[in-house]
């Protein structure tokens, strides 16, 4: 029989969770997590918003993914590597492989998804990942792809033995390709569950020589894809560890410092940080569900009058409704689009103070001292009743 050395040196590494260790607050902010992505993949939006929302998300994933490995490109350098369109200084070429490195990895994980929807994880996929994370970045202390086949030790912290890295790899399969017994119903806890300690094991493990951090968190990626998790909700994690890089740090190291490998201070500070993420994710989408109903209330209003004079004036209101903040009304003509400028063109100023005045009187827009704005608070009238409205 093989003698495991893990299990002397690293007796965390125990391919167990014992879920009672988490308090009644875990739970809630687990059910939550999983309410709030199904709310989140079920709720339509304009398919151009959508996209930016996506993109958005792809970005800021990526970025986290780099920068808590110290990658110092911008989000906006990262947008243009992402579009392809990149003029990165010779001096960073490192930095924007490192990027188009986990780029591509992160569309194949999205490829495979697509094509065979389930979320079989294996060693053979989780060294092809490193593989192209680790692509051509000209590093002596790695080969992308492969298992080491030395010590490490990284921030005082000494990876599971040489030895053991191929075996503990495929028993971290193993063990997240079992049934935890969470039911279809909480497919999606299970794989919060999942996720997060796939992340945990790899970094305990350490199986590869570099570029665990940037493997574990495309491992996190692949597992809550696959779970129903929508796409702009999958990066949260990274998201949030790269916002926290210090707690991030702090956690890990509790983990194995007290022998035992227990990771419920970590589980509890990742799905804390995810659901923020969410709801941060769902406001941005409720903006914008209240962006097209307001845009539709003023076209019904506006509904069997197409006379020029109401044509202007919607289209005046449609314009402020855009300005996100009230808007000084002497200055609210310099604000405004060519295109409706020149429906003013022949117009005298006191006509477009009474397409302003006009407004108001239909209760479309307010009026605050000398400021006007849209009046989009009428759709609460839409909403349902609850303390905060009546």
């Amino acid at each position: 029989m093989t003698h495991r050395y893990y299990k002397e040196t690293h007796p965390w590494i125990s391919f167990k969770l014992d879920a009672r260790d988490l308090d009644y607050s875990a739970w809630i902010l687990l059910g939550a997590a999983q309410s709030k992505c199904k709310h989140l993949s079920g709720i339509p939006i304009d398919p151009q918003k959508q996209k930016e929302l996506l993109s958005i998300s792809l970005r800021k994933g990526i970025a986290a993914t780099t920068a808590i490995e110290g990658n110092t490109l911008s989000e906006d350098e990262i947008q243009k590597i992402i579009d392809g369109n990149a003029d990165i200084p010779k001096s960073k070429m490192y930095q924007e492989m490192e990027i188009k490195n986990v780029l591509r990895a992160y569309n194949k994980i999205v490829d495979q998804i697509r094509q065979h929807s389930s979320c079989e994880i294996s060693a053979e996929q989780i060294k092809k990942d490193h593989a192209t994370i680790m692509s051509g970045l000209d590093n002596d202390l790695v080969t992308p792809g492969e298992v080491r086949t030395e010590a490490v030790v990284v921030n005082r912290y000494r990876g599971a033995p040489a030895e053991d890295c191929e075996y503990l790899l495929m028993r971290l399969c193993e063990w997240l390709n079992e049934d935890w017994g969470f039911g279809e119903n909480n497919s999606i806890v299970e794989a919060i569950f999942k996720a997060i300690m796939g992340h945990l094991y790899l970094a305990w493990i350490h199986p590869f020589a570099d570029g665990n951090g940037r493997t574990a968190r495309a491992l996190e990626l692949r597992i809550l894809i696959a779970s129903g998790v929508p796409m702009n909700a999958a990066h949260l994690l990274s998201n949030h560890y790269n916002e926290t890089r210090s707690e991030y740090y702090t956690r890990l190291a509790e983990t194995s410092s007290s022998g035992e490998g227990k990771p419920t201070r970590f589980i509890m500070y990742a799905v804390q940080g995810l659901v923020d993420a969410l709801d941060g994710q769902i406001k941005i989408i409720l903006d914008e569900q209240l962006r097209v109903t307001w845009v539709n209330y003023v076209h019904s209003r506006f509904s069997g009058d197409s006379s020029p004079v109401k044509n202007r004036q919607k289209t005046l209101l449609l314009e402020i409704s855009k300005m996100e903040e009230p808007i000084n009304a002497a200055e609210l003509r310099m604000r405004l689009s060519d295109a409706l400028l020149k429906k003013y063109e022949n117009k005298t100023t006191r006509a477009f103070r009474r397409d302003v005045n006009a407004l108001i009187g239909m209760n479309l827009l307010k009026k605050d001292g000398t400021k006007v704005f849209a009046a989009k608070d009428i759709l609460k009238a839409f909403l349902p009743v609850t303390k905060e409205r009546v």
